[in-house]
């Protein structure tokens, strides 16, 4: 919940590096594409080192270590070119902190309350997100230095928080109704090579952080082409109301798809998402970015839950922080080209181009999930 109070930098990156640093939108996707990097070279060091040194400690020092990049950045904000370069350091420890965060969790949790530990986590990150956006937005223009100390400070706070009052575990030994959470031997890349579902799944979850990808990335910069000045706080108060649905929908979502694999939950993900960027195509007002913007944020539910559930409960326990690190890289590798891609199809086609390409993106990651569905049911059947 800290953490998400905290959230300034991310939401508003491209704004901050094009409209306050100066940077064309090409340049400024660019730049976010090299944070997501170093963010994803950093998870994948961090999934080897949880599970070499523990969970709760690599999270703890990565959080840690990002903090005070963070922070220093609010120091040098009239130095355009230093606050990337620390933000790809920041964003390089904090990316070694995720797959340490995503075990511990896990680890936390078994196969009967993992689906409602994950979402619980989730929606109270989100209660906190519901604050820290809309006060970005006010702090934008005048008190640019604060959006860097107020998300430094906030994950200050929140690692130190952890460290102090949440129990790490090692014991990868428990018993588990579940076959695929039973620890294994050998590496990381045996492991998937006997899972090759994990990487087909990796890949269409990576369509979908595309499309989920372009709320804090073309929309920012759509309103700001919209509504001119008033475009960051319009944002900011996207943001706000995002959160709040997330807060609402996450239980009623969560019971509704109760009796749904994580498969079928992902795929309506990729419908909600092409339902949201229709609306905002065809009726580009602030009502109807509302209204799409609920579509939007039920998707987000989705996504950030169900992949995180459906990875634990096919991880063996001894190597959670390892495929965590894979999986997470890979996935971003896809999604990190989406900076540069969507900043030249604006600058070069528009926006209601722009915004078909992400709907047919969405999509596409729905028929997928579809086909592993059906390719689930074909091998169920052939034991059977």
């Amino acid at each position: 919940m800290i953490l998400g109070m905290g959230n300034f930098i991310i939401p508003f990156l491209v704004l901050l590096l094009t409209e306050k640093f100066g940077f064309s939108v090409t340049v400024a996707g660019s730049l976010a594409m090299l944070v997501t990097a170093t963010y994803l070279a950093g998870s994948f060091l961090g999934g080897k080192l949880s599970d070499n040194f523990g969970h709760k400690q690599t999270m703890v020092v990565g959080e840690l270590c990002g903090a005070v990049l963070l922070i220093t950045c609010g120091f040098v904000t009239d130095t355009g070119f230093l606050v990337p370069i620390l933000l790809f350091f920041a964003y390089f420890f904090i990316g070694i902190a995720l797959p340490a965060s995503n075990a511990l969790v896990a680890d936390l949790s078994n196969t009967d309350n993992r689906d409602a530990v994950m979402s619980l986590s989730y929606l109270t990150y989100n209660l906190g997100s519901a604050i820290g956006p809309v006060i970005a937005g006010y702090l934008f223009w005048n008190y640019t230095q604060w959006i860097f100390w107020g998300n430094g400070f906030a994950a200050l706070l929140g690692v130190l928080i952890i460290w102090q009052f949440v129990n790490s575990t090692r014991n990868y030994e428990r018993n588990t109704s579940n076959e695929l959470e039973k620890p294994a031997d050998g590496s990381v890349w045996r492991i998937l090579s006997e899972r090759p579902r994990l990487i087909v799944f990796t890949l269409l979850c990576g369509v979908l952080w595309f499309a989920l990808n372009q709320m804090t990335m073309a929309s920012p910069l759509f309103l700001s082409h919209m509504f001119s000045e008033q475009g960051p706080i319009i944002f900011g108060q996207l943001m706000t109301y995002a959160c709040i649905v997330v807060v609402i929908v996450t239980p009623l979502l969560m019971k509704a798809t109760s009796q749904k694999t994580e498969l079928v939950s992902l795929a309506y993900a990729g419908l909600l998402f092409a339902s949201g960027y229709a609306l905002i195509m065809a009726f580009p007002t602030i009502p109807v970015h509302f209204f799409a913007w609920f579509f939007l944020a039920a998707g987000e539910v989705l996504l950030l839950t169900k992949e995180g559930v459906y990875l634990a409960n096919n991880s063996p326990s001894s190597h959670r922080g390892r495929i965590q690190g894979v999986l997470v890289t890979l996935r971003s590798l896809l999604v990190m080209p989406s900076f540069i891609v969507v900043g030249y199809l604006i600058d070069s086609f528009g926006y209601n181009f722009t915004w078909f390409s992400i709907i047919a993106c969405a999509l596409l990651a729905s028929i997928g999930f579809y086909l592993m569905i059906q390719s689930n049911r074909k091998s169920s059947r052939a034991l059977a």
